[in-house]
């Protein structure tokens, strides 16, 4: 036994749970300087009906460069073993997408009566910084480099912190946003390989690349748009800035825990593109155990924590947020561990067959929320979320358990 434990932390295994240290550290940082030194800090300033207006703009944002900006980084880490790392047909493909997301967010601005010269530029800019940002990350998950992976997200975080201090002088949150993400584009810049010269060249590639991000862009859209358009549709349906308030500090702790999806998910991605064997039981087995127990540790740590932190960051909110926090940070939970499910199915059942299980998650998701919150207003709203995570868990498991086969040398495009 403890020959196995001593070599469970040599060589190769030794770099990949430093990776996992690495990846999983520069979430925690990113993460808790958003949710408890940002948000915070917009919420103290702003006051609740105008913080939870933002929000919803922030959810625009996360939808679309979140979505855009992560696809052509997942297509081009896919691309790796098939030749297609030409960075122009992914900067052109880039390019375009922010054209499209920036006239999505101007709408919206113009919708919500708050298009100005000043803030339709700062939103374009916005845009642009938060998508490359997100793209930007593959320079590392193609090098498994993830100690400057943390490095770059401790860039982001640090832009944050310096950008909470000229929002409060300039009363423009969204230059708090724009210097930590161009902070981190800007560190790639000068530390990697993806945006060298030529940067909007297309090459015999381009069109299967825009086929794999295309299929990976409409997985992560419904993926994104059922993880942020809670904001959203809360503000659509009620009218009530200060109830997407209430929903976002009722879920706090568990938002935090689900965003752990995204850099435990690259590290999974950047190892299981390497991997030729097949999804055994054994295997999905072994997955879902740890899942799901971390995802317990996570449900039960954060029922522990959030009374105490809410009280801490926003004491004027605790008690009319206390009766939502269980079934609030169990809807996170849920969509925290499946999201890592479906990490391991995309590699091993292929963009095409991701998507349509996401697609029917999606009206799953969108049909109970609607319905619930229409029938029962907040609280019905917060437990459809957690009835469609459950569903969307289950469905994961019971895919992985199904039509199991050997992979080929390249995931299905």
């Amino acid at each position: 036994m403890g020959e196995k434990i001593k070599s469970l932390f040599s060589g190769e295994n030794r770099t990949k749970i430093l990776n996992l240290i690495y990846s999983v550290g520069a979430a925690v940082i990113f993460n808790m300087v958003i949710q408890l030194v940002l948000y915070p800090g917009f919420e103290r300033h702003m006051g609740a009906e105008r913080y939870g207006v933002a929000l919803a703009i922030i959810s625009v944002l996360a939808i679309t460069a979140g979505s855009f900006g992560y696809a052509v980084n997942c297509a081009r880490l896919l691309g790796v073993e098939k030749g297609y790392t030409d960075s122009g047909n992914y900067n052109l493909i880039l390019l375009g997408m922010g054209v499209i997301g920036t006239v999505i967010g101007v709408v919206y601005l113009f919708i919500l009566d708050l298009a100005t010269p000043l803030s339709l530029i700062l939103y374009a800019l916005l845009m642009f910084s938060t998508m490359l940002r997100y793209y930007s990350e593959v320079e590392y998950r193609m090098s498994t480099n993830f100690f400057r992976y943390m490095i770059y997200y401790i860039l982001i975080s640090v832009g944050y912190i310096v950008g909470l201090f000229v929002f409060k002088w300039t009363d423009e949150w969204m230059l708090a946003l724009i210097l930590g993400e161009t902070a981190a584009v800007v560190y790639v810049i000068i530390s990697g390989t993806i945006y060298r010269p030529p940067f909007f060249k297309p090459t015999k590639h381009m069109l299967p690349v825009i086929l794999s991000v295309g299929f990976v862009l409409m997985s992560s859209l419904i993926d994104n748009v059922t993880l942020h358009a809670d904001r959203i549709l809360l503000l659509a349906i009620t009218g009530d800035g200060e109830a997407v308030t209430t929903y976002y500090i009722a879920s706090l702790i568990g938002k935090i825990v689900s965003m752990l999806t995204l850099p435990i998910n690259a590290i999974l991605l950047s190892y299981l593109v390497r991997y030729q064997g097949g999804l055994t039981k054994k295997l999905w087995s072994v997955v879902i155990a740890v899942a799901v127990g971390f995802g317990a540790v996570a449900f039960l740590g954060c029922m522990i924590v959030s009374p105490w932190l809410i009280g801490k960051l926003y004491p004027d909110q605790l008690e009319e947020v206390r009766a939502y926090l269980a079934p609030a940070i169990l809807g996170q939970i849920f969509y925290f561990v499946s999201g890592v499910l479906m990490i391991v199915l995309l590699r091993f059942k292929g963009e095409k067959k991701q998507l349509i299980f996401n697609g029917g998650y999606a009206v799953i998701f969108f049909g109970s929320v609607a319905a619930g919150t229409v029938l029962d207003g907040l609280n019905g709203f917060i437990v459809s979320i957690l009835i469609a995570n459950g569903i969307r868990f289950l469905g994961a498991v019971v895919w992985g358990l199904i039509g199991r086969k050997k992979p080929t040398t390249e995931p299905e495009t």
